[in-house]
C-alpha cells in the first residue's frame, strides 16, 4: 500500500512588510488586520513584530480544510469556511502570498455583506502590494445569481461529480438527486475524474447544473460557459441564497 507523507514547503526568505505597505497601513488608520497566507508564509515572526511597532491587532483563524492556523485554501471562499469571523471583524485584510486564486477567495466568502472589504495582497517575494477589490469578482457574482434564477425554473438537472479524493461527494450528490426528484424535477449524475466543463454542451437536455467538487468551479468558471451551474451548498435551498445575493446589484 502506498504511503503518502505530506511536507511544508516553507519559504526560507525573511518574511517582512515593506514601506509600502506599512504606509497604507498607516494612512488608512487600520488598528486591525484579519492575516491569511499561503502554508508557504505562515512563519511570521518578523511581521507580527511590525505589527506590535504598528500597534495593530492581528487575528488568526483556522479555515475549516486546512491544518494550520492562518493558511488559506482556494475553496475557502465561503464566509464560514473560517472558526471564527476575523474578517467582519477586522478594519483590513491581508494576504500573505502571490497569485489571485487565494485573496480572491477573500473576496468571495464575503457576497453576502453589505460591503466587501479589500484584500490587501502583499508578496513577501517581490515585496510588491495590490489592493484586490469587489470589481474583482462582480462578474461572477452577477453570473451566479442569474445561474439561481435559472436553476430555480430547471426542471431537468445534471449533478457534476469527481472521484479525485478530497473532492468526492457521491453520497452528498444522490441526496440532493432525492430532494430534487421530491420537488418534481428529474435529475441525473454525471460522474468524472476531471470536470471538463466543455463537455456540458454534448448534454443538451440538461436545463441547470449543480458542481459538487471544488466550490470555484461554480465561481470562477462559470464565467466561461453558457449553461447554469450552481455549487451543491445553494442546491437545496436556491431561493434562500438567491435572497441573500438580491441587494447586490
Amino acid at each position: 500500500m502506498t504511503q503518502i507523507i505530506f511536507i511544508d514547503a516553507k519559504y526560507e526568505g525573511s518574511i517582512e512588510l515593506s514601506e509600502k505597505v506599512i504606509d497604507y497601513l498607516k494612512k488608512n488608520k487600520i488598528k486591525s488586520i484579519a492575516l491569511f497566507s499561503s502554508v508557504q508564509f505562515t512563519d511570521i515572526s518578523k511581521v507580527r513584530e511590525q505589527f506590535d511597532n504598528l500597534g495593530i491587532k492581528i487575528n488568526i483563524t483556522k479555515a475549516r480544510r486546512t491544518s494550520n492556523p492562518m493558511q488559506i485554501l482556494g475553496c475557502d471562499a465561503y464566509h464560514d469556511s473560517f472558526q471564527e469571523d476575523i474578517i467582519g471583524e477586522s478594519d483590513a485584510i491581508m494576504y500573505l502570498g502571490d497569485g489571485y486564486f487565494h485573496p480572491k477567495a477573500l473576496l468571495l466568502a464575503q457576497i453576502k455583506n453589505k460591503k466587501i472589504k479589500p484584500v490587501i495582497m502583499y508578496n513577501p517575494i517581490s515585496k510588491t502590494t495590490q489592493i484586490l477589490e469587489e470589481k474583482l469578482i462582480l462578474d461572477q457574482v452577477k453570473r451566479y445569481k442569474r445561474n439561481l434564477k435559472l436553476f430555480v425554473s430547471a426542471q431537468k438537472i445534471g449533478i457534476l461529480v469527481t472521484i479525485k479524493p478530497g473532492q468526492n461527494y457521491f453520497l452528498t450528490a444522490k441526496r440532493l438527486k432525492a430532494h430534487l426528484e421530491k420537488q418534481g424535477k428529474k435529475a441525473y449524475i454525471f460522474i468524472d475524474d476531471t470536470l471538463n466543463l466543455t463537455q456540458l454542451e454534448n448534454y443538451p437536455f440538461i436545463e441547470a447544473w449543480v458542481n459538487t467538487a471544488c466550490p470555484r468551479i461554480g465561481t470562477d468558471d462559470i464565467i466561461n460557459i453558457k449553461q447554469p451551474l450552481i455549487n451543491i451548498k445553494e442546491a437545496s435551498n436556491p431561493i434562500k441564497a438567491l435572497e441573500e445575493l438580491e441587494f447586490r446589484s
